[in-house]
């Protein structure tokens, strides 16, 4: 365990990985109690992208660009500097309130695929990420990042900033990591 972090059980909303052809495929599943609409706003414009991801420039159209800056607190794992903290990315899929694909990492073969279905008065959200080969290491990272991440997703479609935890993100670090040594 990472010091000076706490332990952290993976539940029901913990990502799933499996091998696929060139890398590998992240997925997270979340019931939102948003709109279809809200979520959208929420992955796609800077307001929302800047409450639970980065801050951003976006261009939500296909071949439009989505530039991340990414702001949690500076740390030694994570320096505030741009070449840690700054991707341009690509945005690939636009389909309005059901699917946005877009590059990640600034790198052209991480794509993250997000697909919105209506869910009573919610949304189910389906996020699949292709991560590449060459991040084969960086998986427990990814995997702990879109964790955290998303858990400040439904605070995100109601435009309320959710914080960062280096803590929390360690502790889901560890959590991965432990999981991802019983599966290679």
């Amino acid at each position: 365990m990472t010091e000076g972090t706490d332990s952290v059980a993976l539940g029901p909303d913990a990502g799933e990985l499996s091998r696929i052809e060139g890398g590998w495929a992240l997925r997270f599943e979340r019931r939102l109690r948003h709109s279809p609409e809200r979520v959208w706003r929420a992955l796609t414009t800077p307001e929302g992208l800047a409450c639970w991801l980065a801050e951003a420039k976006i261009d939500a159209e296909p071949g439009g660009r989505m530039d991340l800056h990414f702001r949690q607190p500076d740390h030694e794992f994570m320096p505030d500097v741009p070449e840690r903290r700054m991707q341009q990315n690509e945005v690939l899929v636009a389909r309005p309130f059901t699917r946005f694909e877009h590059t990640f990492g600034g790198n052209p073969e991480s794509i993250v695929v997000w697909t919105l279905t209506p869910d009573g008065d919610g949304t189910l959200l389906r996020l699949e990420h292709r991560v590449p080969e060459s991040w084969t290491d960086a998986r427990r990272n990814v995997l702990s990042g879109w964790h955290h991440h998303m858990e400040g997703l439904d605070d995100a479609c109601a435009l309320t900033r959710h914080a960062w935890d280096w803590d929390r993100w360690f502790a889901l670090r560890d959590a991965y990591a432990e999981r991802l040594e019983t599966m290679t």
